[in-house]
């Protein structure tokens, strides 16, 4: 990824686990040879417990990581919050902001959506080549996205991201430009949805070697299942990838049910990941969620369990108020 002093060992040995760490918590195959792998780190947490079929699903803020498209779903302001504690110190944060223009801008149609990603290992010893400590140094990676998206006759949203990611080892330093683009298409039945996404396509030719995927995907909700306040939705999705770095097809597939009384909402989540050809199964993710209004301001917290690879299994948590 980068040129390094012969005389940095530990920052040569920090890049190739930097690489290592973003494929480990991936859910997708990897050989750890490309750059910002941290991006693979899904910080939307109900996307999460329904094993990442969110290309269709993504009605919310967390759309801006899937599908940009599905920002255009939102009715109210919604920020979310996630924080994940992985292990020996190293912090992941998130954060994500999406605006409806029209409440505010009657002459303005469409979404605006900001998010921000932060991967800190934390500071490291530096050692030269026998081995003596010189001192410390920090590192880190991170993506700003700027997304916009907007319905179009009432039956397509589409949607783009422009993403600024960076990676920094002590003094040296990498950044590039990407981008995502995204349909939803509503079909003419009640509570289906389809999503289409390119990711990171705007980084095929910055010199990185980034994945690049084709995400398509079905998501059906319905309502009054087994009661007048209660849904569920089921959603799958197909993952194709189209840069030779040795990805594999995947597929996923998850579920989500609400129960609803006055003023609250409880959420159960289940998902799973199949990969390649044979479809071998790569985990399963479950979550829940509970919902309180607060008199015009609703907030969610919503907890994710999901398979780590060789490093066990992750946890994550997350806020999201809607105002």
């Amino acid at each position: 990824m980068f040129k390094v002093p012969v005389k940095r060992t530990g920052i040569a040995m920090l890049s190739i686990w930097l690489g290592v760490m973003g494929s480990s918590f991936s859910q997708t195959a990897n050989n750890g040879r490309t750059a910002f792998d941290f991006l693979r780190i899904s910080p939307i947490t109900r996307a999460v417990g329904v094993g990442e079929a969110y290309s269709a699903l993504g009605d919310d803020v967390g759309s801006i990581y899937y599908n940009p498209a599905g920002l255009a779903s939102l009715l109210t302001n919604e920020l979310n919050v996630t924080y994940l504690s992985l292990y020996q110190g190293i912090n992941y944060e998130f954060v994500a902001f999406g605006f409806p223009l029209k409440p505010s801008f009657n002459d303005m149609e469409g979404t605006i959506g900001i998010a921000a990603n932060f991967l800190q290992p934390g500071s490291m010893q530096r050692t030269n080549d026998f081995g003596v400590t010189t001192g410390t140094f920090s590192s880190g990676q991170s993506a700003f996205t700027l997304s916009y998206a907007r319905t179009f006759s009432n039956f397509v949203q589409a949607g783009i991201s422009v993403k600024y990611l960076q990676q920094t080892i002590d003094v040296i330093q990498g950044s590039l430009f990407d981008v995502d683009a995204g349909l939803v298409i509503l079909p003419p039945f009640d509570g289906m949805r389809v999503g289409v996404t390119l990711k990171d396509m705007g980084a095929q030719a910055s010199g990185f070697n980034l994945p690049f995927n084709l995400n398509t995907g079905i998501s059906y909700r319905r309502y009054e299942l087994f009661s007048d306040q209660d849904d569920g939705a089921l959603t799958a999705e197909a993952v194709f990838p189209l840069a030779p770095i040795e990805d594999k097809f995947g597929m996923r597939a998850g579920a989500e049910y609400n129960f609803k009384w006055v003023g609250n909402r409880a959420t159960l989540r289940a998902g799973y990941t199949f990969l390649d050809k044979d479809l071998n199964g790569v985990g399963l993710t479950v979550g829940a969620g509970y919902g309180v209004d607060f008199t015009g301001t609703t907030l969610f917290l919503d907890y994710a369990f999901a398979p780590a690879d060789i490093f066990g299994v992750t946890n994550r948590l997350s806020l999201t108020a809607k105002f």
